[in-house]
């Protein structure tokens, strides 16, 4: 039980005088003004900035609900928790749960083997939990070479209920405060927790940023810049001053959208400050009810938009994520069908199911019982069945897919004198290579299936080091005493290559060790750090040993990597006797090629694809060295890219896993003849 304060001693310390007590038109303007840029961000790319309308959401709540909570010790000289988490559930579950549940079901129909960790995704969103899910899964909000889950923008929710659930709690303690007259003590209070969330916030930027954009302590300070506005004593402020200070806001959230990229350092802090204290200048305009607010933030369609932008917010990533599986982005009819299909569903979901939970008796007691769920609690309770329903059947249907993944029939192997026997094959790679004995074949389906394609990698990810990990190291081929001693090093861009090399061991008495991890490009130590810094000396230490006949190197190009640093490896190997050769990265694929390569009805000829010039855009720094250092540099490029076109699709295989370039196993497994007799020239080359 709360402590009890009268309400009349509540009233004469002034603890609300920026509470609101009515509907804020201003504020419902300034939330069509967050959820616009969202969608806009989402759905077109442009403004760069537009993810920090969540940040201004986040200004608003806490605006509101330390308002609300605020109004209730003035009038009860309490704070009934019971009521509280009744109106938070009453306000948020039904439309997330419902969407929650469309988007596992249209996931399981349109994205195949993905809808496991969708349905997964769902269960922790539905517990308000998701921006852990994304944090912990090392999930970087702008940087994912998948598709990001339909469901990632309920990390935003989970921040809200995270604080919902512990402020009311903080309230209790700040009741007791002013029972005692002590409301300047309170809101030193309520500042200091805001400034160690800020200065935390700080901190987990420069450390972890992936981390810090989903962290509920990272977040905080944002919930909390609103309560503060909230317990700010009355400003006495001309009108003028008043429109001074929401067209400064204004101006400054405008400015965030396109000041601030995906790519800005110092994000969430102290750049977050930018939109949030933009906001807050709106909020602190607009507690005068004798000013007019600005029309931008009051005419009817900003504050329509702004009543339903919750379902807005909820609707909008679902719809923009699967659609891709149908649409090409970047069109005029994906955009256009996208909206439409937003503010559809969006004014629908705000009509027919949050305005009738809002409005149902829940948790109401009679007689020692709880009156009857209303027709609102329906669309609810349905959406939970979903979900498990959908989840389940996602799995058990997912699961074969993942195991079918990769199928090919046979391949080509190559002896060590780089001969090979057989029909020309013109699946994968083979069509590349024989391009116009290709020319008139066709193919029936992919491989691997496109709902199974994240899955593709078979063991070439098995003995992988990951971040800061210990030497980690396996052997494949023959044991003979007499095999050639071969090591493949790199990061995850090499040791996707495993699917290529394994099936020619055999038959070139090859014995591969590995040494592929995280950040493990072909270098000695260099000046700056690294993933694979702890592992690296030992790395180095077992190449220039003089125990391998054969280095195989390579590394994503997509990274900047010391050239002293990759010369220095590459002297020392070769002077242990130890024959270098250089794999030259693939091509790397844009985003809309691995969309492209998974839409409903991808075949062969759907021309999915990037622009050479975007391709090959980064310079692949260890390859150029190599080719200074007179080292031999396989170059596979001719594979992946024709007249200035790299496909995403060849012979029927799909390449890419995703856009960071990595290779699918079903890919590597062409090309192993062919990478393998280019191999075998380069080691023989003078």
């Amino acid at each position: 039980m709360a402590p009890n304060v009268e309400p009349a001693e509540s009233r004469l310390i002034g603890m609300q005088p920026h509470a609101p007590t009515r509907q804020r038109r201003d504020i419902q303007g300034l939330r069509a003004l967050a959820v616009l840029a969202v969608i806009a961000a989402h759905m077109t790319g442009a403004p760069a900035g537009g993810f920090v309308g969540v940040d201004v959401f986040f200004v608003i709540s806490g605006f509101l609900i330390t308002g609300l909570l605020l109004r209730e010790i003035d009038r009860t000289g309490t704070i009934s928790f019971r009521r509280f988490y009744e109106r938070r559930a009453k306000r948020i579950l039904p439309a997330a749960l419902v969407v929650i549940a469309a988007t596992v079901a249209g996931s399981f129909v349109l994205l195949g083997e993905r809808s496991r960790d969708i349905a997964v995704d769902g269960i922790f969103s539905a517990l308000f939990a998701g921006n852990w899910r994304f944090a912990f899964d090392g999930i970087d909000y702008f940087a994912q070479g998948t598709p990001p889950s339909p469901l990632q923008h309920y990390w935003s929710l989970g921040v809200e209920e995270q604080f919902y659930l512990v402020w009311p709690w903080v309230m209790l303690a700040i009741v007791s405060l002013a029972a005692t007259r002590r409301m300047r003590r309170t809101r030193i209070a309520i500042v200091a927790l805001t400034t160690a969330s800020f200065a935390w916030a700080l901190y987990e930027t420069i450390a972890n940023p992936a981390f810090a954009y989903f962290s509920t302590f990272s977040r905080a300070w944002e919930l909390g810049i609103g309560a503060i506005l909230a317990f700010l004593p009355h400003l006495r402020l001309s009108h003028a001053w008043r429109h001074v200070l929401a067209w400064t806001g204004i101006a400054s959230i405008a400015a965030s959208l396109v000041v601030i990229t995906p790519t800005s350092v110092g994000w969430p802090a102290p750049l977050g400050l930018l939109p949030v204290v933009g906001s807050a200048l709106v909020i602190i305009a607009g507690t005068d009810e004798t000013v007019r607010p600005p029309r931008i933030l009051t005419n009817r369609v900003a504050t329509y938009l702004g009543d339903i932008s919750y379902s807005l917010y909820l609707w909008h990533f679902p719809v923009a994520m699967l659609l891709v599986a149908i649409i090409p982005t970047g069109t005029v009819a994906y955009v256009l069908l996208a909206l439409a299909l937003t503010l559809i569903l969006s004014a629908l979901s705000y009509h027919l199911v949050e305005n009738p939970a809002r409005r149902a008796r829940w948790f109401a007691w009679r007689g020692g019982r709880i009156r009857g769920l209303t027709r609102a609690w329906i669309p609810t309770a349905a959406s939970l069945a979903i979900v498990a329903i959908a989840g389940t059947a996602a799995s058990a249907i997912v699961m074969p897919l993942q195991a079918d993944s990769g199928r090919i029939d046979a391949i080509e192997t190559v002896s060590p004198d780089g001969e090979s026997a057989g029909e020309v094959d013109c699946t994968g790679a083979g069509s590349a290579v024989h391009r116009d004995a290709c020319a008139e074949e066709t193919f029936d389906g992919l491989i691997p299936a496109p709902d199974a394609l994240e899955a593709d990698t078979g063991d070439a990810y098995a003995c992988y080091m990951g971040e800061n990990a210990s030497l980690l190291s396996c052997s494949h081929g023959p044991e003979a005493d007499d095999a050639t001693r071969v090591a493949l090093v790199g990061d995850s861009h090499a040791a996707a290559l495993l699917p290529a090399l394994e099936p020619q061991l055999a038959s070139l008495g090859w014995r591969l060790d590995t040494y592929v991890g995280r950040g493990c490009a072909l270098m000695a130590p260099p000046e700056q750090t690294s993933d694979c810094d702890v592992a690296r000396p030992d790395i180095n230490a077992q190449l220039v040993s003089g125990d391998y006949d054969i280095v195989l190197a390579t590394s994503t190009r997509r990274f900047a990597t010391p050239a002293d640093s990759h010369a220095a490896i590459l002297t020392e190997i070769a002077a242990a006797g130890t024959r270098v050769v250089v794999i030259e990265d693939n091509p790397m694929p844009d985003e809309e090629s691995i969309a492209c390569t998974t839409r409903l009805g991808a075949g062969a000829d759907s021309g999915c694809g990037t622009s050479a010039d975007v391709a090959l855009a980064s310079p692949h720094v260890l390859a150029d060295v190599a080719r200074e250092k007179g080292v031999p540099v396989v170059d596979m490029t001719d594979l992946y890219c024709v007249d200035g076109f790299c496909d995403g699709i060849v012979g029927g295989v799909i390449v890419y896993r995703d856009a960071h370039g990595h290779l699918t196993q079903s890919w590597a497994q062409t090309m192993s003849a062919p990478l393998t007799r280019r191999i075998l020239s380069a080691v023989d080359a003078p």
